[in-house]
């Protein structure tokens, strides 16, 4: 029986959840996407979801927003899916439709305040890190940015090239080539547990398997007490020349936020005249009901304009904030089948990282679902490859 005899419903219209789709149909699966809400090309605090509002600033486990993940075996899954995605976004971003994707290949510079050889972590990060295009490892990149380093008390640096990527861009383009493999859409909200409906999903959606990618969602889909939230938030800001030099390159501050009242300093260059700013971090908050006057967005721009002076022209009124909640999860993500169901496949809890562990996790799951279903892939130029030359075919696209 070949792949393309057997369905996949995806539960889940994100990142991690339409990544997964789209990798699954070009092994030759039938995919269904099912989501409460997809993204729009221009989407309002309220149509927004949770994978636009990212700073979608490829980094390297564990990041600055998504140190949630503390169990080693997760930290090092997560190390592996992270390259994965990168190989992918450089040849997305050097294919033909190249800028219908949103990817930009982009210097990346990360400051530390404290020497990299007195931190391990960092350290560690650094030495990994060193093997990627671009990298750079230099004090010279706190002058030659213009970074305040009294104000910002920055004593370290390294930079690489990383993708940065437009999310508004980049979800209309994946939902595009999920649409062109012919995967069935459909907008509808699932309440209880899907465990509880399985049967009455697979029937329904006449699927073969289901995927879990629901985010925050799945604390009540998974009934899974160990997802919680992690509210964020980031400052959009015009990035024309007219308010401060042009940022072409994203800059952050290396350091360990705390998961709770915490915020952090990046600026990311976001398409051609945008720029992102951030962040900030706060657990088990479910709403998002802040303004620009809010203690902890204040305290994030304040770090920006400390850490980078051109930045000290932005007022209150130049900047549009964009509110999130990333779906973490205490320990480790879950990516494995329910142990009460060998056709439930779990995939959430990425926390900050959604982006950068996106085609990791997709690779992860069609291994997983190859060795369940056991289709006979002879017709599918894609069967048995490694992410490496899958990568090599998807940027013909």
């Amino acid at each position: 029986m070949s792949s393309s005899q057997k369905r996949i419903l995806v539960i889940g219209g994100g990142i991690q959840g339409t990544t997964a789709a789209l990798h699954l149909l070009t092994k030759g699966y039938k995919v269904t996407l099912l989501s409460d809400k997809f993204a729009k090309r221009h989407p309002d605090d309220e149509t927004r979801i949770v994978s636009q509002v990212a700073g979608a600033l490829w980094e390297w486990p564990p990041a600055v927003c998504g140190r949630s993940h503390t169990h080693e075996s997760s930290v090092t899954n997560a190390k592996r899916w992270c390259l994965d995605s990168y190989l992918t976004f450089m040849m997305l971003s050097k294919s033909k439709s190249a800028k219908d994707t949103g990817i930009h290949m982009r210097e990346s510079c990360f400051y530390f305040t404290t020497p990299l050889e007195e931190s391990e972590v960092d350290g560690d990060k650094m030495k990994e890190m060193s093997q990627l295009p671009g990298f750079r490892r230099t004090t010279d990149l706190i002058e030659e940015n213009g970074i305040d380093k009294e104000a910002s008390g920055v004593k370290d640096a390294f930079s690489i090239t990383a993708p940065l990527i437009d999310t508004d861009i980049y979800m209309q383009w994946i939902y595009k080539q999920c649409q062109l493999r012919g995967c069935q859409f459909v907008n509808e909200s699932i309440k209880g547990k899907i465990l509880d409906r399985q049967d009455e999903l697979l029937k329904k959606y006449k699927a073969d398997l289901i995927i879990n990618s629901t985010g925050l969602a799945a604390r009540e889909l998974a009934d899974d007490k160990n997802v919680y939230p992690i509210r964020g938030a980031v400052l959009h800001v015009r990035n024309d020349g007219s308010l401060f030099p042009k940022v072409t390159k994203a800059m952050c501050i290396g350091s360990n936020v705390p998961l709770d009242n915490g915020t952090f300093v990046f600026v990311i260059p976001r398409g051609d005249d945008k720029v992102v700013l951030g962040g900030m971090v706060e657990s088990e908050r479910f709403d998002k009901d802040i303004d620009n006057t809010y203690k902890l967005v204040r305290q994030f721009m304040k770090g920006n304009k400390a850490f980078y002076p051109p930045l000290r022209s932005v007022k209150e009124e130049d900047c549009k904030l964009v509110v999130g909640l990333r779906p973490a999860r205490t320990g480790s993500i879950r990516l494995e089948f329910d142990p009460e169901s060998d056709k439930l496949l779990h995939n959430y809890g990425h926390g900050g990282s959604g982006w950068t562990l996106s085609w990791g996790c997709a690779f992860e799951i069609g291994k997983i679902v190859d060795n369940k279903l056991k289709p006979s892939l002879k017709n599918n130029i894609y069967s048995n490859m490694t992410a490496s030359p899958y990568v090599h075919a998807l940027s013909r696209l």
